[in-house]
């Protein structure tokens, strides 16, 4: 049985111009140990999906259906309560933006020892003593001074390593890192990876992995799930996603990469179009109106198909049905090597 489990899962905002669909039908599994990246547009859902795992959806947002399941256990049928003890204690988040997620009138050191009282029952002595071996954990100079400092105090690498430290202080079984290294420079984004990689060594977490940036999740994740209108598009471990991509959006994701071995500027490839609009998706395929591939099959609903080995993906052009409605013949879409995109981010900054 996987560690977490997301089944159909669908959240809903409702607004003054209708019901937009955030997370339309979701479903996918962790297991304890592994890193699962989850890429896609902005807009595609992927921040929806950690909040909706996390129970933290506000008003006029809504949970609607599905389960979410940890070690069996639905979390969605818990009470508020219930869900207060599970955060952080056995799920845990890196938010993406750490100087609006840190309170700026406590001491990173109250906000973290905070945190561990709650979980963990320590007193306040232990929990700061905690707090500290924590900070110096991350890599924080002279954490027995630091713990002293507000937020407004550490650099923006420093801040993403408090957060850090606050997340795993309590050692959750699950940990979601939403962007965790956007607006870093890549020095600091290889030492935030790294420090998770650690992290997860030691205690066996399950990481679920939400960025922008594919190269960082072809370096860092044994599997992908991309995302496209609230829903999974394709699905496979790094090497399926990266060698032999199924879905068009996925290829072009791909393909608006810039490549380490070229020898020469190359004009990178836009995905044409915009995201769909998610008070109004379409019936069939929600990428269809980008699509060169486009049949008219693709105005029904689509289903997800098999090609072995845990690699899935949503798309018509697999269906024998659609033989003859094919446009373009899928062997000519373009294909990226994992590795000419799995890079650390000090080989990136040579590159530049």
């Amino acid at each position: 049985m996987a560690l977490l489990e997301v089944r159909n899962l669908r959240t809903t905002f409702l607004t003054e111009d209708g019901l937009v669909t955030a997370v339309n039908g979701l479903s996918y599994a962790i297991d304890a140990g592994s890193t699962l990246g989850i890429v896609g547009e902005s807009g595609s859902g992927k921040s929806v999906n950690a909040l909706s795992i996390m129970r933290l959806i506000q008003r006029p947002g809504k949970i609607e259906s599905g389960e979410i399941r940890l070690n069996g256990e639905n979390l969605l049928t818990k009470s508020e309560n219930e869900m207060r003890h599970i955060r952080g204690n056995e799920i845990a988040m890196i938010f993406q933006d750490p100087m609006t997620s840190l309170n700026p009138v406590l001491t990173v050191g109250e906000q973290i020892s905070e945190a561990i009282q709650l979980h963990l029952g320590y007193n306040r002595h232990d929990a700061m003593t905690k707090t500290i071996d924590m900070l110096r954990l991350v890599r924080i100079s002279v954490p027995e001074r630091r713990v002293k400092d507000y937020p407004h105090q550490f650099s923006g690498g420093m801040r993403q390593r408090v957060m850090i430290a606050m997340a795993l202080s309590c050692e959750p079984k699950v940990l979601i890192a939403d962007e965790p290294t956007t607006a870093l420079d890549v020095t600091i984004q290889a030492q935030i990876l790294e420090l998770m990689n650690e992290m997860q060594s030691r205690t066996g977490a399950a990481i679920i992995l939400i960025t922008h940036d594919l190269g960082v999740v072809a370096e860092v994740c044994e599997n992908v799930l991309v995302m496209y209108g609230g829903n999974m598009v394709e699905y496979g471990t790094a090497e399926q996603i990266f060698d032999r991509p199924k879905m068009p959006y996925t290829q072009g994701l791909l393909t608006s990469l810039p490549r380490l071995d070229a020898t020469q500027p190359e004009r990178l490839v836009p995905i044409k179009g915009q995201p769909p609009n998610l008070l109004r998706l379409p019936p069939g395929c929600a990428f269809a109106p980008r699509c060169a591939f486009r049949m008219p099959i693709c105005d029904e609903p689509v289903p997800l198909y098999d090609f072995k080995d845990g690699h899935v993906a949503r798309c018509y052009l697999y269906d024998e049905r659609a033989a003859g409605q094919r446009p373009i013949e899928v062997e000519t879409a373009p294909r990226v090597s994992l590795s000419e995109v799995a890079a650390t981010p000090q080989e990136l900054a040579e590159k530049r």
